[in-house]
This record gives structure tokens, sequence and C-alpha cells, in this order.
């Protein structure tokens, strides 16, 4: 009957649901990788062994203290705080009423309630369920057990225990030089004796994998085979080194951990090397998987990880990727992921990578756009032209040629060989071999095409850098309710249902057109960010991607125009920066119309590391929040736990912790309110500390609930009641007496403070004089503050430069001087690297340092500007253009030569492009004149920027330009004006 006691399964263990486990078939490196050590708060960097208990937390032992963890927060159990010993333990084990048992060296511990009470007895190796709910002690005297406080044996004749496995009607036993088995019905035990040279060998992990019996032993991993023991036959070091830690997932893979090594045998017998840290051996000394399937691995050097599936994969250079840079990515006619790169056109099968085109045979070899159309030809659409491939045979079309110098952003085929093609400098269509531009007098950001959605052949709607156009039947117009995007970058255009048109922008978040009238949701309603790359609709579930990350929300949590305000809370899916995170999950990069590719349940988005599919399978229902949990009350100094508190002396002040135990992925946000005193709920955000202080006297009630980003609302609440004692000068009575004797005194003193302030009406008549002049002396000093503060606004805050409103307040003055003005434009090449790699904060001291130099070189005639972002305009009064162009040489030069500091005791090197022009172009200078010449000198920055940077190109006009050449937009004419010779490029030794 003992037997059969030990072996039975519990009530709790047999309602736990099933979970995910950990996917055999994907490759290590694709899991998601988080870690923890003593920065975010690990008692000590050695886990000896984890458990998970009924309320979600982990439990963790160090080897200087007992931890808990709720899945942001570590709290620390050691002697100071319990009274009891919790260093050095080799074994936890959570019962199923939500208590927690330790074992080592000085016996048994149980916890409960946050209480620590030390059982003693022998040392304790291992602890599993004994079948009804308590603990089932693996010790240096055998197989022992609790009944009614005591410990006891388990019917074991005494020989050191140091694991067990419960194995269906089975439990395993490991032993020195043997393992045992116990059997249910008939009650039953046979043990099996190592042979030679194994008789002293310790079993310390035993698991289950493949119908055989694993054995982690002091000399190796080993198994039973026909009742003998045998190595396991794995090679290498796992037949003769000591193993530290041994699990079996519920995936059927068996996790091995070596002082060297992790290793992986998988369900079929593939066995794996794995690795955690390329700098460190992993050293894995303890493994647990929870109830969510996620494997929790405790190592001896290196604190904690966690790993689980994700629901991403990476395909990048470990995977054959040339060119991580993605610019585009396309499914194609069978199946295969297309994407464009910084270099070339590659294709991913399934299996590898391979290059399908090469930057070589495109007309630049960045493909930013990418379209199969109905002939399975596909249209590459690059940063310098177009081309297009019949099964990787150039068929492309003389007439696009013409497309060369631009930039193609969206392809959109309306009918048989009959396309609409926005491009960086207006829309085109492509029609039975003939070119036409549809934008002919379209310019600036406007003209700049970003995505095309037809609605019918001769009806389109527009996305520009400059809101929505729409054209039909040949005309064009703003349609009234795309007002609201005007002067933003439209991203994209879709139609996800009948008459609901999603709206994408890079700068105001997403929104929604209905009846004509249209609806944003921006970051200060709960998006990641407000850039929008994409977005797709698959069921009910809205994914889309940005440069912070790839998120998924219902749609139906996106308002509609006319609907009450409401926040959204989108689910992170990749790219969310978590402190903990090993494994970098960056995502996702802007191009042109391809940012995202659906592939079954998989959607692709191009990085600047390779593709990133996110499985909307595997990402399974939207999160649901934990049950929170108030854990205790601080007041004067002292520590209470989370019951009912009672605060009768001392000071009103407290401080209730709370949390929300939470081991899957996820940041928890949380909500608070002390019923009777506050009047709606506080939002703490991830903070999980409420303060209140001078209490009034009372009873209320404490409620606190969590939420993460894609649950549905907030989770189980949590309440404590808190009772404040009202002081003796609180009472009533108490109270009436001192507001009538309160009410006399103050009568009195009203009589005496009228008597009073007659005296001072005299005396304040005599200081009004006196102080009319101290307010004069005021006003002047107020006026000398306000010339100051008027110079601050003139000037850039970052880089101590002038800014576009003090070039704007000198423009009058600078231009009535006729003098001949030198217009530079300075672009810092690839800063966005700089900010990528080392962060803003180093982009942004990298910039006031160019800002410094700048001035540093500057005349005092000259006018030095900060433009915007990593761009500067120089004014050059009295100056020719051989000048200008000696000084943008001298500038490039200097910049190039200068290290500037990464902040980490490292330099960075920067190179920049030039463009130049000079003003007047006119006979006459004026404003319009002027932006002309900054215009000019803009395209001359492009062309730098085209030659491949680091360059000093200049615009120039050869005579004065006509007027009616000046009152059209420069760009449509650019070609005939240079093919003229009115205008001509000018660069160093030309």
């Amino acid at each position: 009957m003992l037997f059969a006691l030990l072996l039975m399964s519990t009530g709790w263990l047999a309602a736990t649901p099933a979970a995910r486990a950990m996917d055999p078939r994907q490759p290590f490196h694709s899991y998601v990788l988080d870690h923890w050590g003593v920065e975010q708060g690990l008692p000590q960097i050695t886990v000896l062994d984890m458990a998970e208990d009924r309320a979600g937390f982990l439990w963790i032992n160090t080897q200087s203290a007992v931890a808990r963890f709720d899945g942001a927060r570590f709290t620390r159990y050691d002697r100071a705080g319990t009274g009891v010993d919790t260093s050095m333990l080799d074994a936890v084990w959570a019962d199923p009423r939500g208590g927690v048992w330790f074992g080592g060296s000085r016996g048994l511990i149980e916890q409960r309630d946050g209480r620590f009470k030390a059982l003693g007895g022998a040392a304790v190796n291992a602890i599993i369920d004994a079948g009804d709910g308590t603990p089932l002690l693996a010790t240096s005297e055998g197989v022992q057990r609790l009944r009614e406080g005591r410990i006891e044996s388990a019917g074991d004749v005494g020989a050191p225990a140091f694991s067990l496995l419960r194995d269906g009607n089975h439990l395993w036993v490991g032993g020195a030089g043997r393992v045992c088995r116990r059997d249910v019905a008939p009650a039953a035990e046979t043990c099996l004796s190592a042979a030679a040279p194994w008789q002293h060998v310790v079993v310390h992990h035993l698991a289950r994998q493949d119908g055989q019996l694993w054995l982690g032993t002091s000399a190796g991993l080993m198994r039973i085979v026909d009742g003998q023991w045998v190595a396991a036959g794995l090679g290498g070091e796992l037949d003769t080194a000591p193993i530290e830690s041994l699990l079996a997932d519920r995936g059927g893979s068996l996790w091995i951990g070596t002082a060297n090594a992790l290793y992986r045998r998988l369900p079929g017998g593939e066995l794996e090397r794995e690795n955690l840290d390329a700098s460190r051996r992993p050293w894995v000394k303890s493994m647990l998987e929870d109830r969510d399937g996620n494997l929790w691995l405790g190592t001896y050097t290196r604190g904690l990880y966690r790993v689980w599936n994700g629901w991403t994969r990476r395909i990048s250079l470990r995977d054959g990727v040339h060119d991580p840079l993605v610019w585009s990515v396309l499914r194609a006619p069978d199946g295969a992921i297309v994407f464009g790169t910084n270099a070339d056109v590659e294709v991913y099968d399934g299996q590898r990578v391979r290059v399908l085109i090469p930057g070589s045979a495109l007309p630049n070899p960045s493909a930013y756009e990418l379209h199969y159309d109905r002939r399975q030809r596909l249209w590459v659409g690059t940063r310098g032209g177009i081309a297009v491939f019949d099964h990787g045979t150039d068929v492309t079309p003389p007439a696009l040629a013409a497309l060369r110098n631009l930039q193609i952003n969206d392809i959109r085929e309306i009918g048989d060989e009959d396309f609409r093609i926005g491009t960086s400098a207006g829309l085109y269509r492509w029609q039975h071999g003939t070119l036409t531009r549809l934008d002919p007098r379209a310019s600036g950001a406007e003209a700049i095409i970003r995505s095309i959605l037809p609605l019918a052949p001769e009806h389109l709607y527009v996305g520009t850098r400059d809101g929505v156009r729409e054209w039909r039947d040949g005309q064009w117009t703003r349609p009234a309710w795309a007002e609201p995007l005007r002067g933003h970058f439209v991203t994209k255009l879709a139609m996800l249902k009948p008459g609901l048109l999603a709206v994408a922008t890079s700068d105001a978040g997403i929104g929604l057109m209905v009846d004509g009238r249209l609806r944003m949701t921006s970051q200060k309603d709960g998006l990641p960010s407000d850039n929008v790359w994409t977005f797709d609709l698959l069921g009910e579930q809205l994914y889309g991607s940005s440069m912070d990350g790839a998120w998924r929300l219902p749609l139906a949590a996106l308002p509609l125009p006319g609907q009450p305000p409401r926040s959204v809370s989108p689910q992170r899916l990749a790219g969310e920066q978590r402190p903990t995170t090993v494994h970098d999950l960056h995502c996702c990069n802007g191009g042109a119309r391809t940012r995202s590719a659906i592939a079954g349940d998989v959607i692709w988005y191009p990085t600047t590391d390779g593709i990133l599919g996110v499985d909307t399978h595997a990402l399974g229902d939207p999160p649901v929040a934990p049950r929170a949990l108030v854990v205790s009350v601080e007041h004067d100094d002292r520590l209470y736990g989370g019951e009912a508190f009672t605060l009768d002396r001392g000071s009103r002040d407290l401080t209730i912790r709370y949390t929300a135990p939470y081991l899957p992925v996820g940041t928890l946000h949380f909500r608070y309110r002390l019923d009777g005193y506050d009047k709606g709920w506080q939002h703490a955000d991830v903070r999980r500390e409420a303060f209140y202080t001078h209490l009034p006297a009372g009873d209320y009630r404490f409620r606190v609930a969590a939420t993460l980003s894609g649950a549905s609302g907030y989770g189980p609440e949590a309440s404590m009641a808190v009772a404040v004692t009202p002081h003796w000068y609180e009472n009533q009575l108490v109270r009436l007496v001192a507001v009538l004797v309160l009410a006399a005194l103050l009568f009195a003193l009203v009589r005496w403070s009228m008597r009073r302030q007659r005296r001072r009406n005299a005396w304040l008549e005599e200081q009004v004089e006196r102080r009319t002049g101290e307010l004069s002396r005021a006003l002047e000093r107020l006026r000398v503050t306000n010339l100051a503060l008027a110079e601050e606004s003139h000037t850039d805050t970052l880089t101590a430069l002038h800014n576009r409103r003090y070039l704007l307040a000198q423009l009058p003055a600078l231009l009535a001087g006729g003098s001949r003005i030198g217009v530079m434009q300075i672009d810092i090449d690839h800063f966005k690297h700089i900010n990528d790699a080392w962060g803003h904060a180093v982009g942004d001291s990298v910039l006031r340092e160019l800002g410094g130099k700048l001035a540093e070189l500057r005349r005092d005639s000259d006018i030095t500007v900060r433009w915007g972002g990593e761009e500067f305009l120089l004014l050059l009064r009295d100056v020719e253009a051989t000048d200008v162009l000696r000084i943008a040489e001298r500038l490039r030069h200097d910049i190039a030569a200068k290290a500037f500091a990464d902040c980490r005791g490292g330099a960075i090197r920067l190179t920049c492009s030039i463009g130049f022009s000079m003003h007047p172009l006119a006979a006459h200078g004026d404003m319009a004149t002027f932006e002309t010449a900054v215009e000019l000198a803009d395209f001359a920055l492009y062309r730098a920027k085209y030659l491949g940077r680091n360059q000093c190109v200049g615009l120039l006009a050869t005579a004065p330009l006509p007027a009616a050449v000046l009152r059209q937009p420069l760009a449509p004419q650019l070609d005939a004006l240079l093919a003229a010779g009115q205008l001509k490029w000018v660069r160093p030794g030309e």
C-alpha cells in the first residue's frame, strides 16, 4: 500500500492543462533566449535548482540564497529575512497546495506564505511528489517521506538516494552504482546494479526518452538496455564527463548539460551541441520546463536563461543570405520567398538561400521593389531604375530605360501589359511598350509616390510623401477625407474590407477611412510608435510592422471615425528590446511597397539582418493577463504580509507592494486604487509599488490588476483591506468643541486685523512710490532677458548652431545686400548606421562635435544652420563658385579626418556629401530665387550621394535664368536645363 501511495498521481497534476513544448524541428539558434544575472537581481550567478509553484512563481536555489521570480523581478529570501539558512540548497519542489520545499545538506526546509521552516533530517538530494501532494525525498539515508510533520523512511533499505523519477506506475531511484525500480501492483522493487568499472558511479539525474531510461551519472550519460547499464553511445564527452543536468521535455527532446556544453538529443536520435554564449562554457547545472513549455536553464557561472520557441524565424547570413540588408520581400508563384537586398535578389525555398538575380544584372544593385506579373515575370524596382526578368532572362522593355535614375517605390499591374509605377519623381504608366508620366506638374514631396491603390482602371488613390492624392479619369485632386494627412509620409493604402480603407504613415500612425471620414490611431493611443511601414489582415487580426518592431491587433480594436476615443494595446511580436534578450530580434526595415509577404500562416518582413518570418499560427490566441497578488505592506520601515492590514500607530504612510507572476514572454502593466481614497484607477505602468502618505482615518480596500500588450483587458484583481484607526483628537465631539473655539478666535482675530489694516494702509501708500521705481528697473531687466530668450529661440539646442528660424529672420537683410552667396548643403553619410550601431546618444554626441567643427571653421559673415537631422546649410557671403568648391572640399577632408568619440573609449570615422549652388540665379535676386538656389544645392547633394558619397558636387547657372524657368518646378526641367547648358555640374578637377 505504501508503494501504491507513493506512485499515485495527484489531482492537481492531472488537471494541469497541456501546454506547448519546445519544438524539436526548430534549430536552436532560432529559439529566443532571455538571460538574467546578478545585474537583474538574481542573488548569485550559480543556479542549483528550480521549481514553478501553483501561483506561477519560479523558485530558484542559488549558492547564496533562495530567490522567487515573478517573470520580471527577483525577491531574495536569505537568513537575514527568513531566519533560516537558504544557501547551497540542492533541490526544490513546489507542492499543489502552494507550498515550496527545499533540500540540501542541512535537511528539508518548508516555505509557505513567505514563511520558512527548517525541518532538518538527512541531506536531501532530490524532491518529487509522493503522490498525495507531500514531498518524496532522495536523501543520504535513502528514500524518505513526510508524514504528520515527521520525516520517515519510505520503505527503503537506507542506501543513499540521489535522484527520483516517476514513470507511469514505476518509481525509479538513482543511487551509487545502482538504479532501483518500484512497482505499484504487485508491489515490488527491482535494483539494477552497475557492472565494473561503474560500481561507484553516482546517478544524479534520471530521464525517460524514446522508451529508454537515461542516467545522468558522475561518469557520463548512460542508459538501461535489457536490464543492463550501458554507455549512452553518443560519443565525445557525454560517455565520460559528469552529467550536470538532464531533462526530457514534452516535445520529446532530451536535454543534457555538462560543464562544457549543452546537448539536445532529438526524438529521432540526432544529437546537437547547442551554444548559449560563444565566449563562455554554459555549464548548465539545472533545467526546468514550465507550464507554458518554456525551457529554463540554470547555469553555474552565468545565471538564469529562458529558452522558448518564439514565433519568429530569421533567415540571415548563417542561412546563406549574401547581403543581410533587405528592402523587399515577395512570395513567388511556386511558394518560395523572394527578397531584394542592397546587393541582389535572393530566394529562400524553405531549405536554403540562393542568389536569384545578381546585382550586376540590375540597373542598380539595391532591389527596392518586387512584383510578379500575371505572366510570372519578375519586375525588380531598384533605387535607380527597373528591370524585368522572365525565368532569369532579362526582358526589360526599352521604354523603361527612362526610369533609370529614379527610385521605384511601387509597381502595380492594372491589366495585361498595363502597369502603374510609383517613383521618386512622379507616377508613370507603362502600357504595351509606351511609358507616360501621369502627373507631369507634380513636384517636391507630392511627386514622391510611395503607394498605389487601384480602385478602377482609371481611378487610383496614391500615397505620397505629402499625403494622399486621387487620380480619376486623367484628373488629379486631393480627397477631402485625406486633408489630415497633408504633409505626412503615406507608406501604404489598402482596402481591408469592402468600404473600409486603411492608411499607414511613417510619422502619424495608422488610420481607417469609412464613408469619407478618416480616423487615425497613433503612439499616443497605444501604438508602439507613429511609424507604420506596412500592415496585413489575417482573419480578424491586423499585423503591422515599423522600425520599432512588428505587432498585431484585432481589427475591431482600431477605432472607426465617429467612435469615442479609446486606447489600443497591440501585442509586440518582434523588435521588443527587453534588457534580458540574448538574441537580436530587430525588425523591421522600410522599403517600397513589398515590405511584407504572406506565405500560409507566416508573414515575412525585410530587416537589416535578413528576412524575419512571424508564424501567426504559433502565436496562438492573444495572451491572457495573469492574476495580481498583493505581496507585502511596508510601514515605518517594517515589512508585513499581504493580508488585511490595520494601521493603529506610527505614521500614516504605507508602501504596498504587488506583483503578478507571469513566466511567459510579455511586459506586465499595472493599475491600482485604494477604494475610499483614490477617485479612480492609478495607472502604474510597470511599477510594482503603491505609495500613500498621510492617510485619513477610515476603512479602505486596496485593489490591483495587471495586463499586458495584446491582452483583451486586465486580469483578475487582488485586494487587501486597510483600516486606519482614528487618533483621539479625530473624535467627533472633540472636533465640534475645537470648531467652536476656533470660531471665537477667528472673530477676535478679524476685529484686531481690521484695526491693524487701517494702520497699514497709510504705510502702504508711502511704499507705492518707492515700488514704482523698483518696477521700472525690473521692467528693464525683463527687456534684457527677453532679448536673451529671442537669441536662444534662434539656436539649435543640440549643435549650438543657428536654426531655420534664425535663417528666416536674417534672409531679408542678407538678400538685400545683393552680394553673391554660396549655398552649401552638407549631409553625413550613413548616419543611420551610427544610431543603429552605437545608439542615439552617440549619434547626438557626433552631431554636437560636428556642429562645433562647423562653427569653428565659418567666417563671421557666414551663416551656419542645422537644416534637419544630420543635414547642415552654410551660406557663404561675397564668394565665387571656385571659392565655394574650395571651401567644400576642405570641409569634406576635415570631417573625414576627424575622429568622433563613440562614448566608449573608441572613435568613429565619418564622411559627408556636399552639394552647393550660387545665389542669385537671376538678374534680381529675391526670396523665391534664393529658395531655387537651395533646391539646386539639394539636387547637387543628391548627385553626390548617387556618385558614391564622400563627394562635393555643385549645380550652377551659367547665366541668369529666365523668369519663365524660375516660375516652374526645377525637377522636371533639370535634364533640359543641363542639356541646354543653362545649368552645369561642377566637381573638383573639372
